[in-house]
């Protein structure tokens, strides 16, 4: 008997074989054992906000869910180690309670920190990386039922691998993470043209710590957000027009503007020209984690790509005249932000500063054209998908995006050596 599995998008589904929720990293050893011996292969899963296929089996799928505590405390280095399947949410608000905060995060915190660092999310913040970046040690199940303990001290030829491994290396029990203080954020949004909010954040984000745009489609007006870190106390925020704000307008009317758009694609132009206006809003001090991350309860369907950061408006420019082209409309804004360099074999910011472009729409619009052109005009730009995000490239066009794609490649045939943890996505996408 199958069970069947949606992910919280519901544009991927598959039938495992069976979803198991093991509550312990025994039970997971066991499962990976029944597995090779039932000869099917075996496939974690977090919170499934992935929008590529990357969770699907018909296989074992392991559900991390019940993994989701704070599991140990080191007060002096500032470390805790936590259970694979802790939501984001969860986890920041349990460290803050802690005195403690991740240095960076995305805009959404709906994911398991296992699912996070295993298809490299990220924020923004060209002085800053990604969430992977805070790894300090991660304790996994391998092919063959170990338990194996991962860092720069302990097997540490597969440390830097471990941080994005598409969840190909074995199925992680817990990880142990770098935090920092807890700290707050000034936020600070405005929307003009577009040609200003370009100038500002090249200025800013070199000035700011964390600086990000949304470009409204068919308009000439963006949005940016510029986030400081800051010793003020946070706003006084009435609590009603907060919820106004993010539940009322910002999530059930952008829901049913969407469905009015998928009757009525040809209103879409002038409504965008209506709806978004030049201004800007109040200055807001909160709890990073609270500045950071929102609700996004609109689904959507993704995709992104990471280009060198020196060619981000270049990139930037071909999506928009793509937009402007398509008979189907885009209703979401597109997201750009930056990163910098790291060292994680991986991960789309791999030996180069990064730029973003992160292109949605509505979970039940078509996306097929839209998507394969954006695709397409990124392979100008050495654009790296992101992995757990729509993308049709394979392993033999990856493997020229990364310097260290044969690092990663090494590390999976150590700790997964008869492919135990694959699916059709890796198989595409890694080769085998």
């Amino acid at each position: 008997m199958t069970d069947k599995w949606l992910n919280w998008a519901g544009n991927q589904t598959s039938y495992p074989h069976s979803v198991l929720r093991p509550d312990n990293e025994n039970a997971i050893s066991e499962i990976v054992g029944l597995g090779v011996a039932k000869r099917l292969k075996v496939r974690p899963i977090g919170n499934g906000h992935s929008f590529s296929s990357i969770g699907s089996t018909d296989g074992f799928l392991v559900s991390l869910q019940d993994l989701n505590s704070i599991l140990d405390i080191d007060k002096e280095k500032l470390q805790v180690t936590v259970g694979a399947g802790i939501i984001l949410s969860d986890l920041n608000a349990q460290l803050h309670k802690l005195g403690l905060a991740l240095p960076n995060l995305g805009d959404i915190d709906s994911q398991s920190i296992a699912g996070a660092i295993a298809t490299g999310t990220h924020g923004t913040g060209i002085t800053f990386n990604s969430i992977s970046s805070a790894v300090v040690g991660i304790r996994i199940v391998t092919g063959d039922g170990s338990i194996v303990d991962i860092s720069e001290s302990e097997n540490a030829e597969f440390f830097e691998a471990s941080k994005v491994s598409l969840g190909a290396l074995g199925i992680v029990v817990s990880v142990t993470l770098q935090c920092v203080r807890s700290f707050n954020l000034e936020l600070t949004e405005f929307t003009a043209r577009l040609p200003e909010i370009i100038s500002r954040f090249e200025h800013a984000e070199l000035s700011s710590d964390f600086v990000e745009f949304f470009w409204f489609p068919y308009t000439d007006i963006a949005e940016i957000k510029i986030c400081n870190k800051t010793n003020s106390f946070p706003s006084r925020v009435k609590t009603v027009s907060k919820f106004v704000n993010d539940e009322i307008i910002r999530n059930l009317g952008f829901d049913l503007l969407n469905r009015f758009w998928l009757r009525f694609p040809g209103t879409v132009n002038r409504s965008m020209q209506l709806l978004t206006k030049e201004g800007d809003r109040p200055t807001r001090v909160d709890i990073s984690h609270k500045i950071f991350c929102s609700k996004r309860r609109v689904k959507f369907i993704e995709m992104e790509y990471a280009v060198p950061r020196e060619q981000l408006f270049d990139a930037f420019e071909a999506v928009r005249h793509i937009t402007e082209g398509l008979r189907i409309p885009v209703t979401f804004p597109v997201e750009i932000r930056t990163l910098g360099a790291d060292h994680i074999p991986l991960s789309m910011a791999n030996g180069r500063d990064t730029g973003f472009i992160a292109i949605h729409l509505y979970n039940h619009a078509k996306s097929r054209a839209f998507f394969h052109e954006v695709e397409k005009a990124m392979r100008q730009f050495a654009g790296r998908p992101h992995w757990g995000k729509i993308h049709n490239l394979d392993s033999s066009d990856l493997v020229k995006l990364y310097p260290q794609w044969n690092e990663f490649t090494e590390a999976r045939q150590a700790l997964d050596p008869d492919g135990h943890f694959t699916n059709s996505y890796l198989e595409r996408v890694l080769g085998y």
